[in-house]
């Protein structure tokens, strides 16, 4: 089977019915993980939730500092970037997207973090509370709206801001809270097509789970941020995994896996 004809068949809608041993065949044989669309609106959908209570609780009664993250993260090493930025000083903290209680475990053991803001869907949200009023997280915040955040340091998108359907408004939001640091780590942008803002693609590496996002122009993207007033002052392909977009070519031969910082001019 080649890739044109794979590619066909994981475009379609009954992808949804495969079994996960058939997908992770597909995977595994051929390195898709995702695949271009005509579409033009992002369609409204979830990416699969898997936190549950019980297992965030055992996250906590485990850790070990000594011990790497029993989750993953995107940013490998998050503790050091971050103590390189902030050295000993206090620091407001916001990550989007936030779903495993071991990330916050780790970086409020070697951090001097003031607060911590968890934000994401309701019921992961509602699972951290637990976790919070049951160990008494006093620096831990989850929460579902961003609006009466103020004194943010850095915000965190960790895979995250490629699934907003509407990204350009959330970013807006965020612009308004004038965080110092803005950090984006596993994040795919292309640099041909360089007219489009934007590509939606269907991700294919979670099936039978039926996900669609986005791939940014680079160039539109660092554009955006300059015109609100930030800058790129770190830039670097993204070691937590080796992503395979040999099957958009040839119109897209220039996708990128990246982690990109801004900070805020003065």
């Amino acid at each position: 089977m080649n890739n044109d004809l794979i590619q066909k068949i994981l475009s379609k809608k009954l992808t949804k019915y495969f079994p996960k041993t058939l997908n992770r065949k597909l995977l595994r044989r051929y390195g898709i993980y995702f695949i271009p669309t005509n579409l033009k609106i992002l369609p409204k959908n979830f990416y699969p939730i898997s936190t549950n209570l019980k297992e965030q609780i055992k996250l906590v009664k485990n850790y070990d500092p000594k011990k790497k993250l029993i989750k993953f993260n995107t940013k490998k090493d998050m503790d050091i970037f971050l103590k390189n930025l902030f050295k000993k000083k206090k620091f407001n903290y916001l990550d989007v997207g936030g779903d495993n209680i071991d990330l916050y475990l780790k970086l409020n053991n070697k951090l001097n973090i003031n607060n911590y803001f968890i934000f994401n869907f309701k019921k992961i949200i509602d699972i951290f509370k637990n976790i919070k009023n049951e160990f008494k997280l006093k620096n831990l915040y989850p929460i579902t709206d961003i609006k009466k955040l103020n004194n943010l340091d850095l915000v965190y998108f960790g895979s995250s801001i490629q699934y907003f359907r509407s990204y350009n408004s959330f970013l807006k939001k965020i612009f308004k809270k004038k965080p110092k640091y803005i950090f984006f780590s596993g994040t795919t942008f292309f640099q041909d097509n360089i007219d489009k803002e934007k590509l939606i693609v269907k991700q294919t590496n979670i099936l039978p789970h039926t996900v669609y996002l986005y791939f940014f122009n680079l160039k539109k993207f660092l554009f955006f941020f300059k015109k609100n007033n930030y800058k790129l002052v770190f830039y670097t392909k993204n070691k937590f995994a080796k992503v395979n977009y040999k099957n958009f070519r040839p119109s897209y031969k220039k996708i990128i896996y990246l982690d990109l910082l801004f900070v805020k001019n003065l």
